[in-house]
């Protein structure tokens, strides 16, 4: 069972940061080293200098960009720039984006504390596979800060009526935050520190299985911030268990929220095997079915195009776009269903994935099939950009694009629900939460009463 509870945050003060959207950030994962140092700038007080500091000449094991976030966290909050919550809140979080294509969408979610269980539990499930360098990266970074800087990004299944009850309701009433960011998304944050309507929540969630979207070094670095705390411990067991450590912030978004967009993630590939576009598309006509599309020399048209052909696709077919060069482009569509059934030891609900099918089919097979071993690490990037994957075999000289459509909320559960981690690069969720809004801060003396 989801175990949810409210906390204290802490928030920058309005009082002493006027524009709030100068200390935002994106995750620090998805922040390019010239964003990073973009951000820097913004603000001597952005939220960047505590989740990605910059590492400078002379740092070593004492001195370097952790010590220096806690340093800037304390520092931070003994001078008011941040400023805790009087009493324990969830927070209302809403996101308005613009789609392209689509049109303006809103998503809507909870920021609040869940409480921390094993993957096997079949609590919290996650979808992505990690790296053990980024959870060390994170794991140092709690323990210099200890504090949830960012949240993860969950995921519940159906509604939780009161959620949208209380959502329905803020709406009416001012935001305690309201911004747009550098990429004009507005954010707003409403709080909400209703005892009743907080354990009415508790008590709905209380059988809600979690999905993790976005987040999963930092949820499992939790888990390992949390075995490095109750190493330490010497309280009262009844209070162990209540210690913040044995929670992360988690923002909560239903799977049927109008606004849950996920992004396909599209694969540019430096060589072609076979050495040229025609052997790889003869090689592919044993599989799929290959339409020459007529595109634009426009990269953004070129795009468009090919993403037009994917959405209109027949439900259940596997399609893929493929862009050769110039005006060379193909709509791909699998006939060969025998290949869905190879006994790879996954499940059929892992082999029927679009990204699964895309490397087994058109990625790696080929490759192998030509006796050329492994694609290098560099043979092989990965862009939500279309128009970036086009314009990098137009301009940079990578030999082709493949176009994916999105993978679908229902098979990243079902993926997850299997025991099984989605194939790598396999969704990317849109628009990414906002870094800075709400920071938990886990302090060793206080105790969660969810």
């Amino acid at each position: 069972m989801a175990l949810i509870a409210p906390f204290r945050g802490l928030r920058y003060n309005p009082e002493l940061v006027r524009d709030l959207s100068l200390v935002m950030a994106p995750p620090y994962d998805v922040i390019s080293p010239e964003g990073q140092q973009a951000f820097h700038a913004r603000h001597t007080h952005n939220v960047i200098r505590l989740i990605l500091g910059e590492t400078l000449a002379g740092d070593d094991a004492v001195r370097n960009q952790y010590s220096r976030a806690g340093d800037y966290f304390r520092r931070w909050q003994a001078e008011q720039i941040l400023v805790r919550d009087s009493a324990p809140t969830v927070y209302l979080y809403q996101q308005t984006f613009q789609l392209p294509g689509v049109g303006e969408l809103v998503r809507c979610g909870l920021i609040g504390l869940v409480h921390l269980e094993e993957f096997g539990s079949r609590t919290v499930f996650p979808h992505e596979r990690t790296l053990g360098a980024a959870k060390a990266d994170r794991l140092r970074l709690m323990q210099a800060c200890h504090a949830n800087l960012s949240s993860v990004f969950g995921i519940y299944p159906g509604r939780v009526l009161e959620l949208d009850r209380l959502a329905a309701a803020a709406l009416g009433s001012k935001p305690i935050i309201d911004l747009r960011d550098w990429d004009g998304i507005h954010h707003r944050i409403w709080m909400c520190q209703d005892h009743a309507a907080i354990r009415r929540l508790q008590a709905e969630c209380a059988s809600t299985p979690l999905f993790i979207a976005d987040g999963h070094h930092r949820y499992e670095t939790a888990l390992a911030f949390r075995d490095f705390m109750r190493a330490k411990e010497t309280g009262h067991p009844a209070d162990i268990r209540k210690r913040p450590y044995n929670y992360v912030m988690m923002t909560l978004v239903s799977a049927e929220d109008p606004g849950l967009v996920i992004l396909p993630i599209h694969r540019v590939m430096r060589h072609l095997p076979g050495g040229s576009l025609d052997g790889y598309l003869a090689q592919l006509g044993r599989q799929f079915a290959v339409k020459s599309l007529a595109v634009p020399r426009d990269p953004q048209a070129a795009a468009s195009v090919l993403l037009d052909h994917l959405r209109q696709a027949t439900e259940g077919t596997h399609c893929f776009g493929l862009y050769g060069g110039e005006e060379r482009a193909y709509l791909l569509t699998l006939t060969d269903e025998l290949v869905l059934e190879a006994g790879d030891g996954k499940p059929p609900v892992y082999r029927r994935l679009d990204v699964t099918i895309a490397h087994t089919c058109l990625i790696e097979g080929p490759w192998s099939r030509h006796g050329l071993g492994d694609l290098s690490d560099d043979g092989l990037s990965y862009h939500h950009d279309a128009a970036e994957a086009v314009r990098m075999v137009q301009k940079d000289g990578w030999a082709a694009a493949i176009l994916l459509n999105p993978t679908k909320i229902t098979e990243v559960q079902a993926v997850a629900e299997a025991g099984l981690r989605m194939p790598p690069k396999s969704t990317f969720f849109y628009p990414k939460l906002l870094t800075g809004l709400v920071i938990h801060p886990i302090l060793p003396d206080e105790v969660v009463e969810a």
